[in-house]
Formats: C-alpha cells, sequence, structure tokens
C-alpha cells in the first residue's frame, strides 16, 4: 500500500511538472546566474555553439 501511495505521488508530481514546465524554466532561468551557468555549459557544447554561432552570423 506504501509503495501505491509513493507511485501515485511520484505521477500526480511529474503531470503538474509537465503541465508547469515552461513556467518553472522561466521562474529557474530568470536567476541571473544560473542563466548564466545555463548558457555557459550549453556553448561547451559543439553542436549547440555551431547552431548558435550560424543563427548569429
Amino acid at each position: 500500500m506504501k509503495k501505491l501511495i509513493i507511485f501515485s505521488i511520484c505521477t500526480v508530481s511529474a503531470v503538474l511538472f509537465y503541465q508547469n514546465r515552461y513556467r518553472v524554466m522561466n521562474t529557474v532561468l530568470g536567476q541571473p546566474r544560473i542563466r548564466q551557468s545555463f548558457i555557459h555549459f550549453f556553448l561547451k557544447i559543439p553542436f549547440i555553439r555551431n547552431k548558435f554561432i550560424q543563427q548569429a552570423f
């Protein structure tokens, strides 16, 4: 019974997170330091960096 309750809570949490994913992402990336770290991390990936460079020029 305890596993069913935990599974239900996890499922409901996942659904709510999925429905509000853009709101959560905007809230998290609204913090300047986190946004800077996020961009810095993704620009280290060559495929993504090349896509950004191509679009910029």
